[in-house]
């Protein structure tokens, strides 16, 4: 059965009334309006069309099971600078987690086969991990650019080479807006395009970027992949994937704002389209199985609860905030609240469970292909 949260202290504030005006007007007492404010008590069945129709609204929206008019859509902030320069002890703490080096050598020693130095150009670079990643493995000679528009992980990365003895270029720009007086061997992203409204678009740029004969490459992570690969040892594999809703929150983002949370798999194909050619795909064969026997394991552990957002902690205002966002994301109450339980869940069993350990694979996607040489 649906939980209710009734939107009656909501309602009044919106039209400017009082408990003792409301309880009035429908006959009780103002104590009684209190209670149903605080959840002591709730209506009585019958009473519910008349506070439906003092404030104007549906039943469903005075019981809380959809937003009220005005709480419409509010698009998700990822593709923003300001969201990502509050990111990057988050990128610090997860981006570590994201590949096995010698897949990485693998890649390029065998699949792209480079053996000469090339031009790296990173479009959303953040600190300049995949830089710090691909290097080693480069041949000696080749050259790394990031561009980013958070000025706070440029910043970062610039630190970091220089710690690191690193020769690298970092561009503050919007890689939208930015015309390059350059062009590049090799255009990579990684776990951009998920937080884009145009992830099109962005391959576009990045193919523009490119030397005829370059390669591009995005690698992200496909949700649906994702949210089945997670098991925590004690827990319910099943219940664990489980992820009713979250398509509907899925399609309404693409609906509404054209975040695509499965571009991962779809990006060759977009690729393909745009004019590369030789495109092909792969994925990443990262996969974290962590127990108390492993290095670092309650670093490990902790960033992965929260990266995960994994908080028992919540407050019931937070979680209500959570709901009525979701609900304008396409989800129903049930939905909504099953959500929250289900984090909430997870939260509690890594408490109550200090040792657990778990596996999780994000199935992250490369697709790659060339640009083609239209002079050749």
């Amino acid at each position: 059965m649906n939980k209710l949260s009734l939107r009656i202290a909501d309602l009044r504030k919106r039209t400017k009334v009082t408990q003792q005006e409301l309880a009035d007007s429908i006959g009780v007492s103002f104590q009684t309006i209190s209670k149903w404010e605080t959840g002591v008590n709730m209506p009585d069945i019958t009473i519910l069309p008349l506070l439906a129709d003092y404030f104007k609204v549906s039943t469903d929206q005075l019981l809380g099971l959809k937003p009220l008019d005005g709480e419409t859509y509010i698009p998700e902030k990822t593709a923003t600078k300001e969201f990502w320069n509050q990111k990057l002890e988050y990128l610090l703490r997860t981006r570590k987690s994201y590949w096995n080096d010698d897949y990485a050598h693998f890649l390029i020693s065998q699949v792209w086969k480079i053996d000469k130095p090339i031009s790296v150009l990173d479009c959303g670079c953040g600190y300049g991990f995949l830089g710090l990643l691909l290097l080693p493995y480069l041949p000696e000679g080749s050259t790394y650019t990031g561009i980013d528009f958070a000025e706070d992980l440029i910043k970062k990365g610039k630190t970091l080479f220089e710690s690191q003895k690193l020769e690298a270029d970092f561009l503050c720009e919007n890689v939208f807006k930015y015309s390059a007086e350059n062009q590049y061997d090799f255009v990579i992203c990684q776990a951009v395009l998920r937080h884009l409204d145009n992830p099109s678009d962005f391959i576009q740029k990045m193919i523009q970027f490119a030397k005829p004969d370059g390669y591009v490459v995005c690698i992200d992570a496909n949700r649906e992949f994702e949210c089945c690969g997670l098991y925590i040892d004690g827990m319910d594999y099943q219940e664990l994937c489980r992820h009713e809703g979250l398509e509907k929150k899925w399609r309404t983002e693409l609906a509404m704002q054209g975040r695509d949370y499965a571009v991962a798999i779809r990006t060759a194909h977009i690729m393909q389209k745009l004019g590369l050619v030789d495109v092909e795909v792969r994925i990443n064969d990262k996969a974290e199985f962590v127990t108390t026997q492993s290095a670092n394991y309650e670093e490990t552990k902790n960033d992965f609860i929260t990266y995960n957002d994994w908080t028992s902690g919540i407050s019931k205002d937070e979680k209500e905030k959570l709901i009525l966002h979701l609900l304008t994301h396409g989800l129903s109450r049930k939905e909504a609240e099953d959500y929250c339980s289900r984090n909430t869940e997870i939260a509690n069993f890594f408490s109550d469970n200090p040792t657990a350990g778990y596996t999780f694979v994000k199935g992250k996607m490369i697709s790659y292909g060339k640009k083609a040489n239209t002079s050749a």
